[in-house]
């Protein structure tokens, strides 16, 4: 069978909700993006109904719970639930852990439900390259909800905005995070913000968060509620669903959602555009002879290094400019 037509016969089948050609497709976008631009060719005008939430905090704070149960809330009115955790990378095989998948083991029976655990594999912002494609064939898929879980690595993780139409802070009492939260990072990022394992002093935790949300102005006009939650018992769950509701809709009156959507589709573009001139200035890089001549000048101190850079850069910038 040709490649083409093996793309064709598991779009057919992806089309009419075959899990395992949802799986496949996954696979193929994550690894493979020559064929996963066929795929998209096929499947783009079917993306863009979903609601994406992302979740984000510092390691511990019980994301994966949160997570686990807000999507129990979610099946139990009625709508489908797609989940991409980015788990830290080995740094042998460069897979995912895999460890939230473990976590989330209550909901992973449902068939509404579909999980991906995704290796960050060394990418800043707690985000994997693929993440963008994946929440998109979820979309394409007829997901309501796609729920992204950023790996845990604190401030630094405001990748999510370039994807995410909710963000959701996750804070635990006694791990710092009210020092955090009046830094410039995440919590300025946080359309929700919420206390978790509140049961732990939250309640001092939530008032801080308050007072700091007081410096903050935003020209949307939302204040981001502060929630308390208990996730291993599932308290404060459903608020925190009726709230990223009250969000949407702000959003979606306002025309919020609209422009961050552009936006994140503005961004995706750039980033294809910026990884296609990164590969060909690498090959270019790879077999130009030049470049060995050009170090041992700048070795031998004949050259320093920026001008040996620029002698070796202007032939490529003008192809580009041809």
């Amino acid at each position: 069978m040709r490649r083409e037509d093996s793309i064709q016969v598991l779009v057919s089948k992806f089309i009419e909700k075959d899990r395992i050609a949802l799986a496949k497709i996954i696979t193929i976008v994550e690894n493979e993006p020559d064929k996963a631009k066929e795929i998209f060719d096929i499947i783009y005008k079917n993306t863009g109904k979903a609601y994406i939430i992302g979740v984000t905090g510092s390691p511990g704070s019980g994301k994966s719970t949160l997570i686990s149960k807000l999507a129990q809330e979610m099946r139990n009115r009625g709508k489908t639930v797609g989940i991409i955790s980015i788990d830290p990378s080995s740094p042998f095989s460069g897979g995912a852990f895999l460890g939230d998948r473990v976590r989330m083991r209550e909901i992973v029976s449902d068939p509404d439900i579909f999980i991906r655990s995704v290796a960050s594999r060394g990418i800043s912002g707690g985000l994997s390259k693929a993440t963008y494609d994946i929440a998109a064939v979820f979309d394409a898929y007829g997901k309501d909800y796609i729920l992204i879980e950023t790996v845990g690595a604190g401030q630094a993780e405001v990748d999510i905005m370039k994807i995410a139409d909710t963000i959701i802070c996750v804070f635990t009492p006694g791990a710092g995070d009210s020092i955090q939260a009046q830094k410039a990072g995440i919590m300025e990022i946080g359309d929700i913000l919420v206390v978790n394992k509140a049961d732990m002093d939250g309640d001092k935790l939530a008032l801080q968060l308050e007072l700091a949300l007081d410096s903050y102005t935003r020209q949307t006009g939302w204040r981001p509620p502060v929630l308390c939650t208990i996730a291993t018992e599932g308290v404060g769950i459903r608020e925190l669903l009726e709230s990223i509701e009250k969000h949407r809709k702000h959003i979606e009156l306002t025309g919020v959602l609209e422009e961050r959507r552009k936006n994140h589709i503005e961004k995706k573009i750039k980033e294809i555009v910026l990884q296609i001139v990164e590969e060909y200035v690498s090959k270019f890089l790879k077999e130009d002879r030049e470049i060995k001549n050009l170090v041992e000048k700048v070795y031998s101190k004949e050259e320093n290094i920026y001008s040996a850079a620029n002698k070796l850069i202007q032939p490529l910038i003008k192809k580009f400019e041809e």
